[in-house]
């Protein structure tokens, strides 16, 4: 089962009640809980997802108040684009996907994972302002070229990398 670790932005943005929240468990799926936050670009909002065993993160921008709601599809869908994209064999991704059936909402819970969330939301604003905006920029390259950026939390491994590493040892 899926927890979905959220910001206090996130929390509010989808109106959870202290009720809608789950306590915060050990999971036992391959890759592991994610954290959610939410963040403006060119004044759209933004869901940044984020790993919290190997980093690797990704961007959903467009979100409006009529689908903020459709989170759960919105998450299934992104992880399952990038891990396409990175090659990733078919199965395994059902694999992974498998996993997040159910899905839970819970409050974050680390301070380490929070700031490399933060770390990573600028670098996001940073390449996509760079590149001149949503409408100039290619937003699938930010986000490969962000998971192949060295992560200290993870001994300057790059995200992608990690999890290709935990993939394998699912295959063996």
């Amino acid at each position: 089962m899926l927890q979905l670790r959220c910001t206090g932005k996130v929390i509010k943005g989808l109106s959870l009640k202290s009720d809608d929240l789950s306590e915060v468990k050990k999971n036992d799926t391959i890759l592991g809980n994610w954290y959610v936050n939410i963040f403006t670009i060119d004044r759209r909002k933004t869901f940044l997802f984020v790993n919290e065993r190997t980093l690797l993160s990704f961007i959903v921008f467009g979100i409006k108040k009529s689908n903020i709601n459709k989170i759960h599809s919105t998450f299934i869908h992104g992880i399952a684009q990038l891990l396409s994209i990175e090659e990733i064999e078919k199965n395994l991704i059902e694999s992974v996907l498998d996993d997040y059936i159910e899905m839970e909402f819970t409050k974050t819970d680390s301070r380490k994972i929070l700031g490399n969330m933060n770390d990573l939301m600028y670098l996001y604003k940073h390449f996509i302002y760079n590149a001149g905006g949503l409408k100039q920029c290619e937003v699938g390259e930010i986000i490969l070229r962000i998971n192949r950026t060295p992560q200290r939390n993870i001994d300057w491994a790059y995200s992608i990398e990690a999890v290709k590493e935990i993939l394998k040892l699912k295959r063996a």
